[in-house]
């Protein structure tokens, strides 16, 4: 098996290679989903890739963000200049980034990014045939799953053995993003799986619901750690094992390196010489300055021990808690943080700190160059001594609010020298450049009908918030979108819609295909409007399921379906004549998460009758998409083209989670540092977080009709259709001001 090691700097690339790593990953400039302090040039990838091979190591570019419309440009020449740089291979995410380089540079090796969520055999078949030779596998999956999708795939399969977890399916994490406007699929996320909730007491909402309970972290997951089940994963089929932490020190990276690199090296000796390996492994990880440990999923789809509500999650040595900080003015205009505390473990001059302030949940890493023990100057500090340590910090000031939190050592002083390292050898590198090849790169917008230019420039103009003013107390719009009405069940098309729909969306669930598909007249009359919903995580255990029930539905004469995962179309085209023998029509879900025109283009080429864009998408972005690749379409292909949707009304699953500990209180408010209310549900084995205030662009139909969207999406699924449907209805009746909504990133800028 491959031993895979990340690397954020050019010390922990070194250190990597030092300790045994078969192979590396490192960030793309500008397109990897970790929000590194500084991204490698191509130079200097172009220099890392010589060493590695030199070294008989493998070296991998992690290009796996999400792409806006204006950055589409930038991805192309950048995988030029990966064609020329010849790296063993691309990890990729957006779909679009997958067309564009298997279409145009079939040399670059492709892998499927965990961000693409590959829960099951048919992910990891489907997206094979699409050009990946190789998927990383979601953290979700136990051992036994990994072993089932190896025994139905050829596929190379890589799997995270150490690391940090996210609580939600990467690739299907919303919270970061419509709660702070910074994307988890594009490196960005603030981490809301980290931060402090509390659980709030039955009430009337608005009238406040009771006494808000302690504190505590509700959702932040142990690092995982498989170092003690290497044997099972090699039985399993697993091709690869990957180490998380680009993030992290070179130390961090040194250590788990030759903990994995011992383990990996000792599995067929004497089961003694084994146990005597591992604990020195153990130590090792010891040393690497992460969270608590725990074996994830590996072994159990509810592991016990995944999440420890008590601690905060922070990663590193704790070095004491802090109850008291002042903000003063330093000599430069700028703030200074001071703050007093007891150590618990040694400290010194240079070392990596991170503070986590409580009330927030913000963190702040530092490097420690002002100490002081008993009112000395000192480079070294001891447990058991009073400490006053100060930083330069943007932390805002808080009144009457008094600061609480936790210090944490995060790396050594040796950080300094591998910083210096790194800076000479990017000097000696600044006079390098590797250039795209710019005839083959306007050759490929061309072929995409882009054209450079900000987002801005494709905003629609308009007057008013929502289009045209009202009229005779109703609003009026001079293109109507047609609405699709997404509901719980077949029983909830019973209920009064608050608008007549042009589709109805139903979930596929076990509750409604155990029992007769026309429930009463009512709903018989809605069937020719329906398209049956997949949920955008089918378990390798459900997959045979699924797949029957597909088959029945389509011979009971049903032909649309919307679909949560870009592979899901594989379910159909094995059934009899496949998908255009009987002239089925295909719809994606916005957890296809795409946010470029050539990820629209990819989805038509696969035969998509429709999909939603993006949820996180700005106004700029969709409107620039649209206009690109209805360009690239032809205005004659528009009518039979694949239509484009937008989610407008809905609480859509901020967090999607396999997780469902003792300590969840479903249905029960959760509050956020900053106030903000959200509830857990239990739906289909999975944990779905949701803001209890809904996410609406209703006002904004005037404006997306002027876009190019097609279809408007309301969800109604969220919560009891009642409620729903009252909501909608007062929004589309001007309400807007009295209800409280989220926009997401519309009227923003994603970051």
């Amino acid at each position: 098996m491959e031993l895979l090691a990340p690397a954020g700097s050019f010390p922990a690339f070194e250190a990597a290679i030092e300790q045994g790593a078969d192979a590396i990953y490192v960030g793309a400039p500008g397109f990897n989903a970790r929000a590194l302090s500084r991204d490698f040039t191509f130079a200097e990838i172009d220099s890392m890739i010589r060493q590695a091979h030199l070294q008989g190591v493998k070296l991998y570019i992690a290009m796996n963000s999400l792409v806006k419309e204006d950055e589409l440009h930038r991805a192309v020449e950048a995988l030029s200049c990966f064609e020329q740089l010849r790296p063993d291979a691309l990890i990729v995410q957006d779909i679009g980034l997958f067309y564009l380089a298997h279409t145009w540079f079939p040399k670059l090796v492709l892998h499927a990014s965990t961000l693409m969520s590959v829960h099951n055999s048919l992910a990891a078949e489907e997206l094979t045939r699409l050009g990946a030779s190789r998927v990383v596998l979601a953290r979700e999956l136990t051992i036994e799953e990994m072993a089932e999708i190896h025994q139905k795939t050829e596929v190379d399969l890589e799997v995270f053995v150490h690391g940090a977890m996210c609580f939600s399916y990467s690739g299907l994490c919303m919270f970061s993003s419509l709660h702070g406007g910074k994307s988890s699929l594009r490196g960005q996320c603030v981490q809301p799986c980290r931060r402090h909730y509390s659980w709030l007491a039955p009430g009337k909402p608005g009238k406040g619901r009771g006494k808000i309970s302690a504190a505590s972290y509700l959702f932040s997951m142990n690092d995982l750690c498989g170092v003690d089940m290497l044997p099972a994963l090699r039985e399993a089929g697993v091709t690869c094992l990957k180490i998380e932490g680009r993030l992290k020190s070179a130390r961090y990276v040194a250590n788990t390196v030759a903990a994995y690199r011992m383990a990996l090296d000792g599995m067929d000796l004497p089961d003694e010489q084994q146990e005597h390996i591992l604990r020195k492994a153990h130590r090792l990880l010891d040393g690497a300055m992460a969270r608590n440990r725990s074996t994830g999923y590996l072994l159990s789809e509810q592991p016990k021990g995944a999440i420890s509500p008590k601690l905060s999650g922070s990663s590193g040595q704790l070095l004491g808690r802090v109850n008291k900080a002042q903000i003063q003015p330093d000599r430069d205009g700028k703030s200074r943080l001071t703050f007093q505390l007891t150590l618990a473990a040694p400290v010194s001059m240079g070392d990596r700190l991170r503070l986590h302030d409580e009330n927030s949940g913000e963190r702040i890493s530092f490097t420690l160059r002002t100490l002081r023990v008993q009112d000395h100057n000192r480079k070294t500090g001891k447990s058991g001594q009073m400490a006053n340590i100060s930083l330069v910090a943007a932390l805002k000031e808080r009144t009457n609010q008094k600061f609480r939190g936790s210090l944490y050592k995060v790396d050594v002083g040796s950080r300094i020298v591998g910083e210096r390292i790194g800076r000479r050898r990017s000097s000696k590198l600044a006079g390098r450049k590797v250039l795209p090849d710019r005839h083959r790169v306007e050759e490929i917008l061309t072929h995409l009908s882009w054209t450079k230019g900000k987002v801005d420039n494709h905003r629609p103009k308009r007057g008013r918030k929502g289009g045209n003013p009202r009229r005779n107390g109703r609003r009026r719009f001079a293109n109507k979108l047609p609405f699709w009405v997404a509901v719980a069940g077949l029983a909830d098309l019973r209920q009064r819609l608050p608008v007549r729909p042009a589709r109805i969306i139903v979930p596929v669930t076990r509750e409604d295909m155990d029992r007769p598909l026309h429930l009463g007249t009512k709903i018989k009359k809605q069937s020719s409007r329906i398209i049956w919903r997949l949920p955008s995580v089918i378990h390798q255990a459900d997959l045979a399921w699924y797949r029957q029930r597909m088959g029945q539905l389509i011979d009971s004469g049903y032909k649309r379906f919307e679909l949560g995962h870009i592979s899901q179309y594989g379910l159909f085209a094995s059934h009899n004549d496949g998908i255009q023998g009987h002239n089925l029509e295909l719809y994606g879900s916005y957890s296809f998460n795409l946010m470029n025109s050539a990820a629209l283009r990819a989805t038509a080429l696969l035969g998509y009758q429709g999909v939603l864009f993006s949820l996180e998408t700005e106004a700029g972005n969709l409107a620039a998409a649209i206009a690109h690749f209805r360009k690239r379409q032809g205005k004659r292909k528009k009518k039979q083209g694949m239509k484009l949707g937008l989610y407008v009304y809905g609480h859509p699953p901020l967090f999607t989670s396999k997780m469902q500990s003792d300590h969840f209180q479903y249905h029960r408010p959760f509050v956020s540092p900053k106030k903000e209310q959200f509830t857990l549900e239990n739906l289909n084995g999975l944990t779905l977080a949701r803001s209890i205030r809904p996410f609406s662009l209703l006002d904004r139909q005037q404006q997306l009709a002027e876009m190019g969207v097609d279809y408007l999406l309301l969800d109604l699924s969220g919560g009891p259709v009642r409620k729903e449907s009252s909501t909608v209805s007062a929004l589309l009746a001007g309400g807007m001001r009295r209800l409280p909504v989220l926009s997401g990133n519309f009227d923003g800028i994603l970051m």
